[in-house]
């Protein structure tokens, strides 16, 4: 019994409140009102007698062939309309529980019913409380919509930018992984360098000029000792076919795409990688030193940094190649560190720019040692002066940008071809750099001409000569040592025939497009067996083409023939290589001994595939992991099994627990 002054529960208030007004009640009896009727007419479909009604009917007490079918029809449209009813009631109450009388309503609806009337500041009652108050139902309904379309909304959002945000998580979490694959190799080193090799190709036209035809075209040529060369200073395609006078001119893509893959798949950068990862003085951390070193080793491999025909240096050099051959971009620094050991750089082995490079020289020193490397071919006094300034940064990178191609020889006529303009001093060993030349080239690249005074105003820049989107790129700043922007704009070959950049592929098909084109219709119409068989073709006049070699690879993987598919990978590691095409030919490798079941080769040679730059082949690591993982987990069952039952039999044998071991061995 209620008390006077006493308050009354929260549970009588809402009571008292419905009895008070009983739109609640009556809003679920209106909202209940058809889904009742439906359920009311599934009981009386259910209840409904066609055999009844058909035999009240029929003549007689048997039923003839015609009672029958009326009896099957009846009875179909019984269920039928029963199934219909019943349909159309839980279709009612999921509308009705959804958007008009739930739990979550009903708990809105008492708490509103029995919150007090806010006041406000002058002691009135507040209108908005008290309606809510007044008309719980409503505003809880309200509440209730502003949540659904809150709802809706977000699932909107989901389905139209869910993908895009799954697939950017996926990728970034891809470059982790990548990066932490690549930790510790070649491949990490690489991705710092890739950013200054727009730069580094700049140097080679401001060196080599350019040679097209008419069209356009790169035409091979004659370099100043008289090899044959195409592009921007590439003597060999990447088939390792040496460039002769009838190799087949190539676009400006191709030549930018040729040398970019001769830095970074050839030697270039691989060498700097050895000597900065096993040389504690030597520190290529800055722009203007990877340039100034890259520029180099570009044009003189070692031989400006230690005596080539020593004998450590011939021993070590050919142990590092056939590591960077065996794993490529996934060479450890371990490796790296371990020939260095058993073949040490000796002092007197050094040149004497090595001598400073290699015991961490400043610049200016560099420089001037750079000196006493002036025999070769013509102009050379300006080539070693030109990268002299890129060490000391007193050329920087714009300015070669900036530089009209073929300028550097009229500039190096208008010193009057004068060494001491370049040098100065006739003792190799005490010759410095000419620092004021610097000056008048800045002077000289305001209004750059010949040396009877000719404009070269019109002349085409280096810059005309790279890709655009690159030229903005470093004109931005963003081909500073390290910057991983530049690797975006860099071609790739993928895993699968057919979907490879078509100007890194054209690189590798100068001479045979046709054939093949031809090749990659048979393999995409899903006919291998000819397609594999054009491989073979190609390959007999091309053997040495890496990338024909992974196009059979992975077509042997298509007709099963797996043991082929990895002698087709040991050809381009073991034989031919070409790093440029690691990625794709260790991935063929792992899928042939993952579809043979050796998952433990299958796992390591993704594993170089990844570290090689095949970022996409990390679902495969995955997977083969698990599967790893359950092999294991089946194996130790066994062992559980087999050791239960040797115990059983009172067998005195070793219990054996089987297990996987989880390294392996590459293609």
């Amino acid at each position: 019994m209620h008390r006077a002054g006493q308050r009354l529960p929260r549970r009588q208030v809402w009571e008292n409140q419905s009895r008070k007004n009983n739109m609640s009640e009556k809003f679920r009896k209106i909202v209940r009102s058809p889904e009742e009727a439906a359920k009311k007419l599934r009981k009386k479909i259910g209840a409904t007698r066609p055999a009844e009604y058909v035999r009240a009917r029929a003549d007689g007490d048997k039923l003839n062939a015609g009672a029958v079918a009326g009896i099957a029809a009846l009875g179909t449209a019984k269920w039928s309309a029963w199934l219909a009813a019943g349909g159309t009631q839980f279709m009612l109450w999921l509308a009705r529980v959804a958007a008009l009388d739930n739990a979550i309503l009903r708990h809105m609806e008492k708490t509103g019913a029995v919150k007090d009337v806010k006041l406000n500041k002058d002691g009135t009652e507040n209108k908005l409380s008290k309606f809510r108050k007044k008309n719980p139902n409503f505003v809880a309904h309200l509440k209730w919509y502003f949540a659904l379309s809150i709802l809706a909304g977000a699932g909107a959002a989901t389905m139209k930018y869910g993908p895009d945000i799954v697939q950017t998580v996926q990728e970034q979490r891809a470059e982790r992984e990548a990066a932490e694959a690549r930790r510790g190799t070649y491949a990490a080193y690489l991705d710092k360098m890739q950013s200054i090799t727009p730069f580094l190709i700049a140097d080679l036209i401001a060196k080599e000029g350019i040679h097209v035809d008419s069209n356009g075209m790169h035409i091979p040529y004659q370099d100043s000792r008289g090899v044959w060369t195409i592009g921007f200073g590439s003597t060999m395609l990447k088939d390792k076919t040496p460039v002769t006078s009838k190799t087949k001119p190539i676009t400006n893509d191709e030549a930018y795409e040729l040398a970019r893959w001769h830095l970074e798949a050839g030697e270039t950068y691989f060498i700097m990688y050895c000597y900065d990862t096993a040389v504690p003085d030597v520190d290529i951390s800055t722009t203007e030193r990877a340039l100034g070193t890259g520029s180099i080793v570009y044009n003189s491999y070692s031989k400006l940094i230690e005596n080539p025909k020593a004998r450590n240096t011939r021993e070590r050099f050919a142990a590092l190649r056939a590591d960077f051959d065996e794993f490529g971009y996934a060479t450890p620094d371990s490796l790296i560190l371990k020939r260095f050991a058993q073949y040490p750089v000796l002092e007197k082995d050094e040149t004497s720019f090595g001598r400073q490079w290699l015991h961490g020289g400043t610049t200016d020193v560099l420089g001037d040692k750079l000196g006493g490397f002036l025999a070769g071919g013509r102009g050379v006094q300006w080539r070693r002066w030109l990268e002299a300034g890129l060490f000391t940064g007193e050329i920087t990178p714009n300015m070669l940008l900036d530089c009209p191609v073929n300028g550097m020889y009229e500039f190096y006529k208008c010193m009057d071809a004068d060494k001491e303009a370049f040098f100065i001093g006739v003792d190799s060993e005490n010759r410095r750099v000419n620092h004021d030349t610097y000056a008048k080239f800045y002077k000289w690249l305001e209004n750059p001409v010949t040396k009877s005074g000719l404009s070269l105003a019109r002349w085409k820049k280096i810059s005309d000569y790279l890709p655009p989107d690159i030229v903005e790129l470093c004109r931005g700043g963003k081909c500073e040592l390290g910057n991983r922007e530049i690797a975006r704009h860099v071609p790739t070959l993928d895993t699968e025939i057919g979907n490879t950049d078509n100007i890194a592929v054209k690189t590798y098909v100068l001479e045979y497009d046709e054939l093949y084109a031809d090749a990659i219709s048979s393999y995409k119409a899903g006919d291998f067996v000819t397609a594999a068989a054009k491989y073979r073709n190609m390959l007999s006049l091309y053997p040495n083409n890496a990338l024909l070699h992974n196009d059979l690879a992975a077509t042997y993987n298509k007709l099963g023939m797996y043991d082929d598919a990895i002698a087709q990978v040991r050809e381009i590691v073991h034989r031919i290589g070409d790093k440029g095409q690691y990625a794709a030919a260790y991935y063929n490798a792992g899928f042939a001994y993952e579809q043979q079941g050796n998952l433990q080769k299958a796992l390591a040679n993704y594993k170089l595939a990844l570290a090689n730059g095949n970022r996409r082949v990390q679902r495969d690591i995955t997977r083969v992991r698990e599967n790893m993982n359950k092999a294991v987990s089946r194996g130790k069952r066994m062992a559980f099994g087999g050791a239960r039952a040797k115990l059983q039999n009172k067998s005195r044998g070793d219990l054996l627990v089987y297990g996987i071991e989880h390294k392996g061995n590459m293609a």
